[in-house]
């Protein structure tokens, strides 16, 4: 059951978020799960374009990953996709896949971080791999970002 409460989500001003995008899509493709291997559905966001709110920095084609907090906005959207939910299995707790088959939770920075993960370079990633839904209006997190390589 996802576990979705205050603590990760919040409507604030700024201050409570680290990055936001206006032209943000949440990512969906298969993979198998890194317990019992069995094919699953991961989910990430990818952001064309955004901004570091600490910096200002201007930040173009990233995805976010081990994302500790999100606007209710963004909570609404990501309901689609119900093995995607903040988990306190962790250390520090964060939004993660979760594997629908086993429970396992997925390591959320492992999609992102070698060549040949199902979420790095996603730019480039094969046609028709990943299906991209589009988030409505400005989306706000706290996580880390990953630029496309």
């Amino acid at each position: 059951m996802p576990i979705r409460t205050a603590a990760w989500l919040g409507d604030g001003d700024d201050a409570e978020f680290g990055i936001e995008s206006e032209e943000a899509f949440i990512a969906a493709t298969q993979t198998s799960c890194t317990n019992c291997r069995e094919q699953i559905e991961v989910v990430c966001i990818h952001c064309l374009s955004g901004r570091d709110l600490e910096t200002g920095e201007a930040l173009e084609q990233f995805t976010l990953s081990n994302i500790s907090s999100m606007d209710s906005a963004l909570a609404a959207t990501l309901e689609r996709w119900r093995f995607f939910w903040t988990t306190t299995e962790l250390e520090d707790g964060y939004f993660a896949n979760h594997c629908p088959h086993c429970g396992a939770v997925q390591e959320d920075y492992l999609p992102h971080s070698e060549p040949g993960d199902v979420f790095f370079g996603i730019t480039e990633a094969e046609p028709g791999s990943i299906e991209f839904t589009a988030a409505e209006g400005r989306i706000r997190v706290s996580g880390n970002f990953e630029f496309a390589v």
